[in-house]
């Protein structure tokens, strides 16, 4: 029981950061390529001579994966939010340090993991269509063209990064992984309970380790 007791203790300190990570993540979504989405969005300058692609052209191709990423945008907001809320409620019923679980402790688990799993699914699931989006709808001479102007006006906003896309699926694959381990150190903790509930009948004071 006291190994186990040190690995719930641990994991529900390890939940927590991971929901924190996930406002993190919903704060910094809007980083990198899709950053320059939101500036080749809101465009409002005059496209260097020459260019093949005009200021509307750039504004159009770009609002519809810009409206989109903001819309998944305030979803994770919205989730990672219920998520840290979750989390506080494993603390509230004592599920980090409670020896023995009650209909309490299970409840709270039980939601913050499905929650957690659901969570994942949707978060891979949305980056993936965002993704897409951008890849299928902003065509590469767009983003050329925006990085003519950027340099054309030392402009310092260009960027086609996709690290922030890659973080994401890290992330959320580390949040699956969480809600797993949840469920693993609930069945561990049912088990121990029970196997010290016949012990103790048997040797009373005995402790499981």
């Amino acid at each position: 029981m006291k190994t186990q007791m040190r690995f719930q203790k641990i994991l529900m300190l390890v939940t927590l950061i991971i929901s924190a990570l996930t406002i993190v993540y919903a704060w910094g979504f809007f980083t990198g390529s899709l950053s320059c989405v939101s500036y080749m969005a809101a465009f409002r300058g005059t496209m260097p001579s020459g260019s093949t692609v005009s200021a509307s052209q750039l504004r159009d191709v770009s609002a519809n994966t810009y409206l989109l990423a903001l819309d998944i945008n305030d979803l994770f907001f919205a989730l990672s939010i219920v998520f840290i809320v979750l989390v506080a409620v494993l603390y509230i019923t004592a599920c980090n340090k409670r020896r023995n679980y009650y209909i309490s402790n299970y409840v709270a688990i039980i939601a913050t993991a499905a929650f957690a799993a659901v969570f994942a699914i949707i978060g891979i699931a949305m980056i993936s269509v965002v993704l897409g989006t951008m890849t299928s709808e902003i065509p590469s001479e767009y983003w050329q063209a925006y990085k003519n102007y950027c340099e054309t006006n030392g402009i310092n906003n260009y960027s086609d990064s996709n690290a922030m896309f890659g973080i994401g699926y890290v992330l959320f694959v580390i949040v699956l992984a969480n809600a797993a381990a949840l469920i693993y150190n609930l069945i561990w903790k049912i088990k121990l309970m029970k196997g010290e509930k016949k012990l103790l009948a048997a040797q009373p004071g005995k402790e499981v380790a």
